[in-house]
C-alpha cells in the first residue's frame, strides 16, 4: 500500500510539474530577419494553434519592428485587439480598438485600409459592456 500511495503521489507531482513547466514555457526568439508580412502570418498562424502566448509575441514584435508603418501597425493593433477577444482580455481588447479608431479618426480620408476601420468596430460590438457597478 506505501508502495501505491508513493507512486501515486509521484505521478502527480510529475503531472503538475510538466502542466507547469510547459504553461511557463517562453516563447522561442523571433527570427530578425522576418518582414511584416511575415510576423503577421505567423502569429494568425500561432493564434489559429491555439497558442495565443507564441501570437501575441508576433503581433508585438509586428508592432516593435515596423510600427512606424501606420497600415502595419494598424493590422498588427487589430490582430492583437482580436486576440485579446478571444482570450477574454476585454480592457485590452478595447484599449486596441480604441486606438485603431483613433488613427482613423485623424487620418486624411482614403489613406488608410478602410477594412481595419470597419473590422475594429465590429470587434468593438463583441466586447461585452461593462455595468456602472464594475
Amino acid at each position: 500500500m506505501k508502495k501505491i500511495t508513493s507512486f501515486l503521489c509521484f505521478l502527480i507531482l510529475a503531472v503538475v510539474s510538466a502542466f507547469y513547466f510547459n504553461s511557463c514555457r517562453t516563447v522561442k526568439d523571433i527570427p530578425e530577419d522576418l518582414t511584416a508580412p511575415q510576423l503577421l502570418q505567423r502569429g494568425q498562424s500561432f493564434y489559429d494553434a491555439a497558442d495565443y502566448k507564441t501570437a501575441e509575441a508576433y503581433f508585438l514584435a509586428t508592432l516593435d519592428r515596423y510600427g512606424d508603418n501606420t497600415d502595419t501597425y494598424i493590422e498588427a493593433k487589430y490582430e492583437l485587439a482580436h486576440l485579446y477577444i478571444k482570450t477574454k482580455n476585454y480592457d485590452k481588447a478595447r484599449a486596441a480598438l480604441e486606438e485603431v479608431l483613433e488613427i482613423y479618426d485623424y487620418a486624411p480620408a482614403g489613406s488608410l485600409p478602410a477594412a481595419y476601420k470597419k473590422l475594429a468596430q465590429i470587434e468593438m460590438e463583441k466586447i461585452p459592456n461593462r455595468s456602472v457597478e464594475e
